[in-house]
């Protein structure tokens, strides 16, 4: 029997991702409404999808059959969409040809490079993947070892720390492990408030809006740039205490929402989202400017990103019913590791 959906957790996730989508087409977007917005939106942007995975740990039948499902639904992905979007390329370089115009790189090892670079083009949001790949398996690690809570929470706290180090002194660790490392904290997080029963129905789940709006200014105020992906970090504290109040205040303020059809189906299916967005808006945003005129700033990214969502609807459902199986709809291995 498929498992229900909640509303207000995929609500969360589409928050996140309209959110990540936004910062992607224009970095300064929101630096344009408010000069310290962008840092305050870092807060919980991205920690946010950590402790949403931690809410849905779980140590299943073993480490293989746990590393299975993590192969399925996070690096099946991640290997689809780096080759969709060569694939892309490879579309776009043929175009090129026919038209005389001037030809892109097309070279076969960037199909290789997310596994041994920070930064590759067109996929680059795709090194959450990875890192959340790894906080999975380490999160597993320390539950299978550390049995009381507080052992599991200061062994978390001490991975942090060696992460925070590499971070601050610019040591670099392959496949994002570093990153991991830092981001372990709000994936415990969210298994902690699972085992604390937060997901239940509560007569408090009302005040949630009025606790976020209460939280928002300290958050504006305090929040100072960070960037989880190139180890930018902000003092050890506001890693994660502004995160954490952050997260936890959008989450009571959800919780009270109705369900939105549109925006929860964009949320359950933000990992395709994830995938393909640079795909889909960087065509879209070079045709505004050379053609259409446009210049940056709010006007062009309003435009990219409402036609962003709007393309994104038919490729969540193509890619939902023709290819599931590389989308984490439906399992790539079987019990024991068979090919379904």
């Amino acid at each position: 029997m498929p498992q229900q959906r909640i509303a207000y957790i995929d609500f969360m996730k589409c928050l996140c991702i309209m959110l990540i989508v936004m910062y992607h087409i224009d970095h300064e977007f929101f630096n344009y409404l408010a000069p310290n917005l962008n840092n305050a939106l870092q807060a919980f942007r991205l920690p946010m999808y950590y402790f949403i995975s931690g809410i849905f740990f779980k140590l299943y039948d073993g480490f293989a059959d746990f590393t299975r499902r993590k192969v399925n639904n996070i690096l099946v992905p991640f290997v689809f969409f780096v080759i969709l979007a060569y694939g892309v390329q490879l579309l776009e370089y043929a175009a090129r040809f026919m038209i005389g115009a001037q030809p892109i790189d097309i070279n076969p090892i960037k199909l290789i490079e997310p596994f041994y670079l920070r930064y590759w083009q067109v996929t680059t949001p795709l090194w959450f993947l990875l890192s959340l790949f790894w906080v999975n398996i380490i999160f597993y690690a320390l539950q299978r070892w550390i049995k009381p809570v507080w052992g599991l929470v200061l062994a978390t706290l001490a991975i942090s720390l060696c992460g925070y180090w590499l971070g601050v002194n610019k040591v670099e660790l392959p496949l994002m492990l570093d990153t991991s490392m830092v981001a372990l904290p709000y994936f415990l997080l969210g298994w902690g408030m699972k085992r604390l029963g937060a997901l239940n129905p509560s007569r408090h789940d009302k005040w949630g809006i009025l606790v976020l709006a209460a939280v928002a200014v300290p958050i504006y105020y305090l929040s100072e740039f960070m960037n989880l992906h190139f180890q930018v970090l902000p003092p050890y504290w506001k890693l994660y205490l502004l995160p954490f109040v952050a997260i936890l205040s959008l989450f009571w303020a959800c919780k009270s929402l109705s369900r939105i059809p549109v925006l929860c189906h964009y949320g359950r299916y933000s990992l395709i989202i994830l995938g393909t967005h640079m795909t889909v808006f960087l065509p879209i945003r070079s045709w505004l400017i050379l053609r259409g005129g446009m210049e940056p700033g709010i006007g062009l990214t309003l435009v990219v990103f409402t036609l962003t969502m709007l393309i994104m609807w038919p490729v969540i459902a193509l890619l939902k019913t023709y290819a599931p199986r590389f989308t984490a709809q439906e399992p790539f291995f079987k019990p024991g590791w068979k090919i379904s």
